[in-house]
Parts: C-alpha cells; structure tokens; sequence
C-alpha cells in the first residue's frame, strides 16, 4: 500500500501522466533550442524520481530547488512530488540574507541548483544537505537527519514556497498537494486552456504565479510551455512571434515594457497577431499601461488576483469577458470564496470599500514552523486574512483598491496609493507611478509620488497637482512630484517595490518638488 503522503501528491503527477498517455508527440515545453515532448518530459519525470529514490529520499523529505526557469525546472518539481518529497522553491535571484533564510529554516534533505545561484551561501546554510546541478542530476545521497514537517496539518504537506521578500522577511508558506493541483485546474478550465494553447513563461517558476498558475496550467490541458528565462522585451517579443504564442502572462510592467519595445522597433500593429490570452497579476490593474498594449496588439490584458496562501480566487473567463471592466480584476472562480469585511468584522454593503477574506482548496496548510503568525492570517474558522483592500460590484466584479500596510495616513485620514496612482496614469506626461506616504511632522504623513516620465517629456509638478486636484479629493493630492528615472523592482517578481520607493525617496533631496 502507498504511503499516504505519496497519495495524496499523486494529484499533479497522475494529472501530467494521463496528458502523456493522451499526447506522447505533442511538445510539452520549448526552453531555448531544446524541445520537449509530453513522452520525453514523462520519461524525465520517472528518471529523476527514480534518482531521488535510489538516493535515499522518502517521503516527506524537503528538496529545495533554487534554479533558474527551465524545462528540467518542471520535469525536477514533479519528479520530488512523484517521489513524495516536499518542494521547496527558492528565489534564485535572491539577495544573501533572504537565500541564506530560505534553506536555513527550511532544513532540506537535498539542494538542486543552476548555474548562477550563490553558491557560497546556499553551502553555508545548508546543513550539509547534499547540493546538485539541475541539468546533470547526480544524486547519490540526501540528508536523513532534517528535522521532521510540523505534526497535526489538515493535509500532508507537498510544497513550501515564500513570498517575495516584500515585508522584512519572505514568509514560508506551507500548501498541499490539493491546492497545487486545484490551482492549476481552475486556471486551465477559466481561462479555456487547451494542447492548442502555446505559453509564453516569463515568471520566475520558483513563483506560484510562474509555477502552478501559468506551467502547471498549461500542462494540465496538453497544451506547450515556452520558457524565457527574463521578462524581457527583447526576450520576449521574438519567442512570442516564432512560436506564435497564444497566452502571455506577466506583471503590468511586462505588458508596459514590451509595448514600448513595439512602438520604438516600428512593428507593424496589431502587432503578435497569434495572442490570444494575456493575463497580468500580483498588483493593481493599470488602465493606462494596458491600453497601450491593446492598442499595439488588439488583445486586452486581462486580471488574476489572489495570494500565495489561498488561491486561486478572482481571475476572467475570456469566453465570458473578452474585454476587461475598467479597474476590476475579474469573478470569482469555481470553488473559492470570498468576503469582503469592515474593521469590525462586518460583512460590507456592495460596493463598498473593505478587507478580502478567502476560502477554498487552495488555503494554505499555514506558515512553516511560525504557528504564531499562522493565527494571525487563519481565523478560527478557516478564511485567510488577505490584509487587500477590495470592493465587489453588484454583477460580482472585484476590485483591488490597495493594502492595508501600504494606506497613508494623513491627518488620522486614510489614503489608498493605487487610487493616487490609478488617476496619475491617465496624465499623457507620466510613464509609471508610484505613491508613498513619507513623515511629516504636522499630519504624520504626506503623500509622495514618485515619476518616471513618459518617452522624457519633463514634468511640470504645477501640471500634475492641477490635474490630480481636478480628479481627487485635496487630502490625496500628493504634497511633492518627483522626477525618477526608474522604478525599483523586486528582483525575483519584478512588481514595483513600494518599500525600496519609500528608501529611495528619503534617501535623496527632491529637486522636483512642488509644495502645496
């Protein structure tokens, strides 16, 4: 009889084997001049777990996979679940202090690598867990004396990831193999995923939006993963056109950036004519941004919102909703929940303005060893606390309004940036935006927006207060405009990094400022 924890991670594994049966021929993933099909990704999946377990590896057993994007990336992550392992994804891209966190508290039993991991750090926190090169995959031993999974979970644990580092440290957040599967499942059946369907990947696959949400995906409906290791334009507009993409997922900035790119390389418009399917996700829509992109492309950029430790929650049905509803990230898909509460844990009127709650398949089993925290995101009753600022019409559209950690308040007055950010986008001067609240030793904070200007027109701060002041109430009108030639981003998810903002502006004098 199988160990009930192999069972249990049979869901994505079983679900890849039944496409392989279904489609031997048909190619299953594109990395770079190496082609895949479902027959040799099969293959690949059986070879390495049969690597793993001759290694010694038994079920349970943490395998952290710190590598780059790549098609020996997926056949590696199901190769652990096939053998009952725990997936562990790890950041390749990330800074010293939070790559040494990650394998130091996750407590591997084996470590997989690429080329251009830090290699110095992962061996110094490693705990003499064996280290392998993904591509060659000598394994010959793994640890035996990691510390056991935490004790008493609703279901076996089948992956621990963390979160992008946004707060002062990435949260480890423990998931089932029923929340994987299910995630890839829903996404595939909303977004009408078939083996006609060729995905352009240009997510860190260490990312559940890059793994479950998008590979996951697209190989549960037989359709072809194309691998791009960078969300870059020049990256990407030539795999988008010589494999006639149909689905493209990315961050605002993928569509902002690769639109540019179109525009300044003269490409006839409407340009990448075989997309079907664009999906942006991880941060508040920008009306703006994808407009620019439709009007390049002719196909609007569709939502998904939803967090790590519950999902999938809100996303479009392209069938249903070809054109996007300004602002909204979409309905709620099949068998996840949702409810939007007051500050008194009041069920809010529609309409109005409140924290998103989540339920479903895809609530996370908690956070790994920190059960702690666990309780302060878990009510008692089984929702996540999303810590979103939402608001959901009367037809069900959702719409993301901010964070709660990321509201400026001014005068004991509560601020959204995104709302600031949503009405700077429409100004034809402004290229991206991002709003902070900074000290203010009157109202405790005044309202900052950082501006990259669009295609070097310079800015007028006097401009861009008439216009925000013509469009908001006079408390949100930020109190200074500055000129910034770049955003920072967060290195692994490239989405904005409001706190790396906040240091950048404080850092430096304003020259740019307009007063009030």
């Amino acid at each position: 009889m199988k160990n009930s924890s192999v069972e249990q991670l049979d869901d994505c594994v079983s679900a890849i084997e039944k496409i392989a049966d279904q489609y031997a021929e048909q190619t299953a993933i594109i990395d770079g001049q190496t082609t895949v099909t479902y027959r040799d990704l099969q293959k690949s999946i059986e070879q390495r777990a049969k690597t793993l377990l001759s290694a010694g590896l038994k079920a349970g057993y943490r395998v952290a996979l710190i590598a780059e994007s790549s098609a020996e990336y997926l056949a590696t992550a199901l190769a652990v679940w096939r053998s009952g392992g725990v997936l562990v994804t790890v950041y390749p891209s990330s800074g010293p202090g939070d790559l040494e966190y990650a394998v130091d508290t996750s407590d591997p039993a084996l470590i997989i690598t690429s080329p251009g991991v830090n290699h110095a750090v992962v061996s110094a926190a490693s705990r003499n867990a064996p280290i392998v090169d993904i591509t060659e995959f000598q394994v010959t031993e793994v640890r035996h004396d990691a510390e056991p999974n935490p004790e008493g979970l609703r279901e076996p644990l089948s992956m621990i990831c963390f979160s992008s580092g946004t707060t002062s440290r990435p949260k480890a957040i423990m998931l089932s193999a029923t929340a994987i599967y299910n995630c890839a499942d829903t996404y595939g059946e909303v977004w009408h995923l078939s083996p006609e369907d060729r995905a352009v990947i240009c997510l860190p696959m260490a990312w559940l939006y890059g793994l479950a949400s998008t590979s996951l995906a697209v190989l549960l409906r037989g359709g072809t993963v194309i691998v791009v290791p960078r969300a870059r334009p020049e990256m990407l507009a030539p795999a988008i056109s010589k494999h006639s993409a149909t689905f493209l997922a990315g961050v605002t900035a993928t569509f902002g950036k690769l639109a540019q790119y179109v525009e300044q390389q003269g490409i006839t418009s409407p340009a990448f004519p075989s997309l079907r399917l664009c999906i942006s996700g991880g941060e508040p829509r920008n009306e703006v941004a994808f407009a620019r992109w439709q009007a390049k492309t002719g196909v609007p950029v569709l939502d998904a919102y939803c967090a790590s430790e519950c999902l999938p929650l809100v996303t479009y049905d392209p069938f249903t909703d070809p054109a996007p509803k300004p602002g909204s990230a979409g309905k709620l898909v099949p068998r996840s929940k949702l409810k939007v509460l007051d500050a008194n844990g009041m069920q809010v009127p529609t309409g109005q303005i409140g924290e998103a709650y989540s339920t479903g398949p895809g609530l996370m089993l908690g956070y790994w060893r920190d059960a702690e925290q666990t309780r302060t995101v878990i009510t008692e009753d089984g929702w996540y606390r999303t810590k979103d600022l939402v608001r959901v019409d009367d037809e069900g559209y959702v719409y993301v309004v901010g964070r709660l950690s990321d509201v400026i308040i001014r005068g004991g007055t509560n601020i959204s940036p995104a709302e600031v950010e949503r009405v700077l986008q429409q100004h034809p001067s402004v290229g991206e935006v991002a709003v902070v609240g900074l000290p203010d030793d009157v109202y405790g904070q005044r309202v900052v927006a950082a501006v990259v200007p669009r295609d070097a027109t310079p800015l007028v701060p006097a401009d861009l207060k008439t216009f925000t002041a013509d469009r908001l109430s006079s408390y949100k009108v930020p109190d200074e405009f500055i000129t910034v030639a770049a955003l920072p981003t967060n290195a692994t998810t490239g989405k904005v990094s409001r706190k790396d903002v906040t240091a950048m502006l404080t850092a430096k004098p304003s020259p740019t400022a307009a007063g009030r």
